[in-house]
């Protein structure tokens, strides 16, 4: 994402709208898909040169759904119900990269499995913005959902914003902190983006990508000056934009296909997969780094970290957001379950959440990684090591 794609530029004088028929050139990918639709865009009237804001009348609220989403079917089944017809499309664009990300069908297959949790998380926050399915593949595109990834020029977090753009959008970024690689911060400021996207082109999914990828008014005055109001990532319409534009849009119909129709393609997609779903918590000021929340929300320190990565060396600075994402362990749902629409606070640990009795079976190494604690600390608070033996009935010290 470019530093131009939050700037808004003067009024359009008024809507535009046109709807022209196209023909595909001749392609031989499966017979029984259709050719990409070269949609009809209408695009709303444009406020004064004014960063996009949430639209004024919020979508329709989602009804939740009766238990979190904690398998790969879930994900896929909830993703998949919100692409937009057709899904499959015809066009060599399409073909290709549907091959090039289907090339490793286990390498692919895998990496799905190891994103679950977090694709998890922005497929609800999707839903619960009402926006298209397929901007919850977006992270895929930009770095298949590492929010440590750093890409060439300076992008970064797994929705890749240049500081300047996530700036633009209310991102906090300072000493020790650096919010594009807040998974919390940068959902929230992308999809904000994409409403705004989407109240000014009427929801048309593709429009709205190449806006994400170019900026939106470069769109608009591609859209004005080729003479053609076409979109159409296969038929590179509009015309003047660049390659990489197109292939935005070419990228998420293949992702979109290849999940909509793994077999099709020699995939074998984890929808059996399990996992611990993610909750956004609220740290405390008496909270100072991820490995002592970690003990708190009896969780592993090494994930918590993993998932936050915003914070520099797990320390949560001062002025910096104290929302963090967590695996929803046993303490972290009972604390998420307050009122609705407010991040949870995490408790002051009580003392039984501080010591663990040995049970028979048990190892330290066990019982590090079931409390979130790093081994070489239980070791030292309990004056242990590598040679000492549990006896069922010990009392361990999980914090200092």
């Amino acid at each position: 994402m470019t530093a131009s794609r939050m700037r808004w530029t003067a009024p359009l004088a008024l809507a535009l709208a046109l709807a022209l028929a196209a023909c595909q050139p001749q392609v031989k990918p499966d017979r029984d898909e259709p050719r990409e639709p070269a949609a009809e865009v209408t695009i709303a009237p444009v406020p004064g040169d004014a960063t996009p804001t949430r639209p004024a009348e919020p979508a329709p609220p989602v009804v939740p759904a009766p238990d979190p989403i904690d398998t790969g079917a879930e994900v896929i089944d909830r993703m998949t119900a919100r692409f937009s017809a057709p899904i499959c499309v015809k066009g060599q664009q399409n073909n290709s990269w549907r091959k090039r990300y289907a090339g490793y069908p286990d390498s692919f297959a895998r990496h799905v499995e190891q994103i679950l949790p977090l694709m998890g998380y922005v497929v609800e926050e999707v839903e619960r913005k009402g926006l298209p399915g397929e901007f919850a593949l977006l992270p895929i595109v930009e770095s298949w959902y590492r929010p440590d990834a750093i890409g060439p020029g300076g992008p970064a977090g797994m929705w890749q914003m240049i500081a300047s753009t996530a700036r633009n959008h209310g991102i906090r970024i300072q000493p020790g902190y650096d919010g594009r690689l807040s998974p919390i911060e940068s959902t929230d400021a992308a999809l904000s983006y994409l409403e705004a996207l989407d109240k000014l082109f009427n929801g048309e999914w593709r429009a709205m990508a190449m806006g994400y990828n170019a900026g939106e008014y470069r769109i608009i005055r591609a859209l004005r000056s080729s003479g053609d109001l076409r979109v159409s990532g296969e038929r590179h319409l509009p015309r003047g934009l660049s390659r990489t534009t197109y292939d935005y849009v070419a990228k998420l119909h293949a992702l979109a296909c290849l999940f909509e129709s793994p077999e099709r393609h020699g995939l074998t997609l984890p929808r059996d997969t399990r996992f611990v779903p993610l909750v956004r918590m609220t740290l405390p000021e008496g909270v100072q780094s991820l490995d002592q929340a970690a003990v708190r929300m009896g969780t592993d320190a090494a994930r918590l970290r993993a998932l936050n990565p915003a914070y520099r060396q797990g320390r949560i600075v001062a002025g910096a957001p104290r929302d963090v994402l967590a695996p929803a362990t046993a303490l972290a749902t009972l604390v998420s379950a307050g009122t609705a629409g407010d991040s949870p606070a995490l408790p002051e640990p009580s003392s039984a959440e501080r010591t663990y009795t040995v049970r028979p079976g048990d190892t330290l190494s066990k019982i590090a990684a079931q409390n979130g604690v790093p081994l070489a600390r239980l070791f030292s608070i309990n004056g242990l090591n590598g040679k000492s033996i549990l006896r069922p009935g010990q009392v361990l010290r999980l914090s200092p």
